[in-house]
């Protein structure tokens, strides 16, 4: 082929990628040696990633001398089917967000695949749900500590007002029977007008009418999830209003009244105060959450101009903090201090704690009182859809400390502390037991054989632990992506084996039965299948079976310092 009047071999090679279909338009092989003599055999070997879309394809590879002719007719080649990914799992659709009135309907479709029986139908909140395929889990112990139930948190600001054309009007629907097709259609409705809910289908396997959580919060049911859709009231009328905010939408630049009554919309040619602070347009944005209190001058008209003035900002409220002393880097003594860190649910997302530490000669009143010289120790942002998360400060010597966590507001500067309680290690610290659970240390991909996101045959994953292990028949990794896939590692299908020797990653060394080497043989099996196919890197270990120590306790994956398979880690 000609190239085209000022086509370069990039543009080119783009032309042609558009108009086959293949991602790659290059060479794909270089014969193994430099010479090939008379009678003599040259083979080439190549992997070629396919076309994304499932079809029947031509593919040709001609032999090439550089600098010379093609040695052979275009006209022969290679026909390629590639197949459909065989998923299964709960599919639901459409994936887009949408923002629409009170009391309108919004239809879904779930598309089951794999599987029979029945789904139960739910509502999870938009505003909470992680992006990594876990589900909000936030129920609190007598002390405000989060603890869960190991169910996801569910939400009733909505409502299914039809399934399969039905009429229902509950916000949980028990029991629809999958069809022959694997179809279920639904339209969701809410008069609710602070509402912002996904749509939720899973097997409920137990029969509990919930959807059940391991203790990293991923399902342990095949469930589906679909778009988000934010229900709002109708317009505010220019008026003078005293509200407390409810629903906030910053890409779309309106808020809800905590009532659900009325919406406003504001933009670059309104005037926005905190106090008597002028703010700009962006620094309004960064303040305005659920709970403030505002008042205002509001103009209906998209040409007028409304005054908004923040009366309390409620987004950046203290955080409660607690300190624990445990091994938390595996060297068998309890000299590492977690703090975890739980926010308010109207905290706004994507705040940078800053956690400061000091020591203290004897426990006091309290660390608020008795603590002095306090020191920065690091800073800690919490995931989205989460309240909590933990910081670890790693092996500190025998004493007495307390720990302090702040927000500071990004328009007055002004830091607010939250204080911890007193934390003890121990003169000497306190060694662990043998009976202590093994955890890894480090977990990553070494070797990544064919596509370079996707988990596939030729993969090489490395695991370090803190103990000696031993692997069982059968022994299982199940991983999570950031798109919800879960998908199984099984040993048998693919090579896992124990060092026998000391073996360095990533430059520590590691003695006989530290380091689990898994060599995938085949793709990983798909326990859920999320939006995109395959298990992608990286992924979370999210639980673990027939893996333990030489005493046959398991591998704690919840509480190992490593648990992400990730190329680089």
């Amino acid at each position: 082929m000609d190239p085209a009047p000022g086509a370069g071999p990039a543009e080119l090679a783009r032309r042609r990628r558009a108009a086959t279909g293949w991602p790659r338009y290059n060479r794909v092989a270089a014969q193994p040696a430099d010479y090939v003599g008379p009678n003599q055999v040259s083979w080439f070997q190549f992997t070629i990633q396919a076309p994304q879309q499932p079809g029947t394809y031509r593919l040709y590879i001609r032999p090439l001398v550089e600098g010379a002719n093609w040695m052979e007719d275009f006209g022969v080649f290679w026909q390629v089917t590639v197949r459909a990914v065989d998923l299964t799992g709960v599919l639901v659709s459409p994936t887009t967000a949408l923002t629409q009135a009170i009391n309108t309907t919004r239809s879904y479709t779930a598309q089951a695949n794999g599987i029979t029986g029945c789904l139960d139908l739910a509502f999870v909140d938009a505003a909470t749900y992680p992006v990594n395929g876990s589900f909000r889990d936030a129920e609190t112990d007598a002390s405000g500590k989060v603890v869960g139930d190991d169910k996801a948190d569910l939400s009733t600001a909505a409502t299914f007002a039809t399934v399969g054309g039905i009429q229902k009007g509950t916000s949980y629907v028990d029991c629809v029977v999958i069809p022959p097709s694997g179809t279920i259609d639904v339209t969701v409705t809410s008069t609710n007008g602070n509402a912002n809910v996904r749509p939720i289908f899973f097997q409920d396997t137990n029969n509990n009418n919930a959807l059940d959580l391991n203790a990293t919060n991923f399902p342990t049911e095949i469930v589906g999830v679909g778009a988000p859709v934010r229900f709002i009231p109708p317009p505010a009328t220019s008026s003078s209003y005293t509200i407390a905010v409810g629903a906030v939408n910053l890409d779309e630049h309106y808020f809800v009244d905590s009532g659900g009554t009325k919406t406003f919309r504001y933009d670059g040619n309104d005037v926005f105060m905190l106090g008597n602070m002028t703010l700009s347009l962006a620094q309004f944005e960064q303040l305005l959450s659920t709970g403030d209190g505002i008042t205002m001058t509001y103009s209906a008209d998209p040409t007028g101009m409304s005054s908004f003035t923040i009366t309390n900002d409620v987004g950046r409220a203290a955080v409660t903090v607690v300190g624990n002393v445990d091994d938390y880097d595996n060297e068998n003594v309890q000299d590492d201090i977690q703090i975890t860190i739980t926010e308010p649910p109207t905290n706004v997302d994507d705040i940078v704690y800053q956690v400061w530490g000091t020591s203290v000669t004897a426990i006091g009143p309290s660390c608020e009182s008795s603590g002095g010289g306090y020191a920065p120790r690091g800073t800690v942002q919490i995931p989205r859809g989460q309240d909590t998360v933990a910081f670890l400060d790693r092996q500190i010597s025998s004493g007495f400390y307390c720990y302090r966590v702040g927000v500071t507001n990004p328009v007055t500067n002004a830091t607010l502390w939250a204080y911890g309680n007193f934390i003890t290690v121990e003169t000497p610290p306190t060694p662990v037991g043998p009976n202590a659970d093994p955890r890894s240390i480090d977990a990553r991909v070494t070797t990544v054989a064919g596509l370079a996101n996707t988990f596939d045959a030729g993969d090489v994953i490395k695991i370090a632990f803190s103990k000696d292990m031993k692997i069982a028949p059968g022994a299982r990794i199940q991983g999570v992506d950031a798109d919800g896939t879960f998908a199984d590692i099984v040993c048998g299908t693919n090579a896992c084996t124990l060092n026998t020797a000391t073996e360095a990653l990533a430059g520590t060394p590691y003695p006989p039965n530290r380091v689990l080497t898994i060599v995938l043989k085949a793709s990983p099996t798909i326990v859920q299948a999320g939006t995109n196919p395959g298990l992608q890197l990286p992924a979370t270990i999210s639980e673990a079976a027939g893996i333990s120590d030489l005493a046959g306790n398991p591998w704690d994956v919840l509480a190992s310092p490593d648990g992400v398979l990730g190329a680089p880690d």
